[in-house]
């Protein structure tokens, strides 16, 4: 299973690591980064719409051991 992870780092604050909540995990890592991508993108507009400078952002996808599909 997958994790979507987000890291975004505006100037004037400290870099934010965001995970989906509640948490939600995907079975192949291409549907998970198509989801990352997504929430990346709206992530990224929402600071822009607040007035924040985004330094540095990305995401990726985090493999999560030991969970099965139920």
């Amino acid at each position: 299973m997958w994790k979507v992870v987000i890291v975004i780092c505006a100037l004037g604050n400290p870099c934010m690591i965001m995970e989906e909540d509640p948490m939600r995990y995907y079975s192949t890592k291409s549907e998970c980064m198509a989801n990352a991508s997504g929430k990346h993108s709206l992530l990224i507009d929402a600071y822009a719409g607040y007035g924040y400078t985004v330094d540095k952002s990305t995401f990726t996808c985090e493999k999560v051991d030991g969970l099965t599909k139920s």
